[in-house]
């Protein structure tokens, strides 16, 4: 049997890796001088089965890395923990749409890792503080 403060710190860490994924995310976006916005913006223009309105597809390129540091602080919270990983979920569920909208299927399947590790960070006990480590 696995102890309990093993378990709690397997979820600190798998925390701390979907923190650092998104906030490492974010930043990058918002250095990219606008490259990011460019190079998404036009791939969802061009010959896709699945058209969305250019309005929509602007807007939520511009919000992805707000949303991304927005998500990756909340992450850091324990009192939130619930509501950030279900909010992790939503957000990859929404990249993993937009992969399959632009028929990026290597993509798609990649994003599934991301999943596994909103699991693991949902169904695991979490410390009561990220200043000490629980005991029992």
């Amino acid at each position: 049997m696995i102890e309990q403060s093993t378990l709690k710190d397997a979820e600190r860490v798998v925390r701390v890796l979907m923190a650092i994924i998104l906030l490492t995310a974010g930043t990058s976006k918002f250095f990219s001088h606008g490259g990011f916005f460019e190079y998404y913006a036009g791939l969802f223009q061009g010959d896709l089965r699945i058209r969305l309105p250019t309005w929509l597809v602007k807007a939520y390129l511009y919000a992805i890395p707000f949303i991304e540091i927005g998500l990756g602080c909340v992450l850091l919270c324990n009192r939130h923990k619930v509501l950030a990983v279900y909010g992790w979920f939503a957000f990859m569920l929404s990249l993993l749409i937009g992969h399959y909208i632009l028929q990026e299927w290597s993509s798609v399947n990649q994003m599934l890792d991301y999943f596994f590790l909103g699991l693991l960070c949902l169904v695991l006990p979490n410390h009561q503080s990220w200043l000490r480590r629980d005991i029992a």
